[in-house]
């Protein structure tokens, strides 16, 4: 009886979204988000888009970063971001909503 390696070959690979869940900083466990109303109330430390358009609702999302405060009386953040595919984004996750596209949030 053989036992299935836990490593993978990068051409056992099957797509984009699978090499990025098996990247060393997902190693904790992801969330795959998707476009929709959703509210995802995952703890996570790293959001990473997988797909071109993929935009944050940052009105519907809990994470520790502030806007710089000359452009914003408030200091919370407004603007909605769109996410390059693949470029990690870090911060303390509490609550996501993504307006389009898919994303993946690493969990803490």
């Amino acid at each position: 009886m053989s036992e299935e390696s836990l490593v993978k070959d990068p051409a056992e690979l099957y797509n984009a979204i699978e090499q990025l869940l098996a990247a060393p900083y997902g190693m904790q466990g992801a969330t795959v988000i998707t476009t929709g109303a959703d509210v995802h109330s995952v703890h996570g430390y790293c959001l990473v888009a997988i797909e071109d358009g993929t935009q944050l609702d940052v009105s519907n999302c809990v994470v520790n970063w502030t806007e710089d405060l000359s452009a914003s009386a408030s200091g919370v953040l407004t603007t909605d971001i769109v996410l390059p595919v693949g470029v990690p984004f870090y911060g303390d996750f509490k609550q996501v909503t993504i307006l389009a596209g898919k994303a993946i949030l690493y969990r803490k």
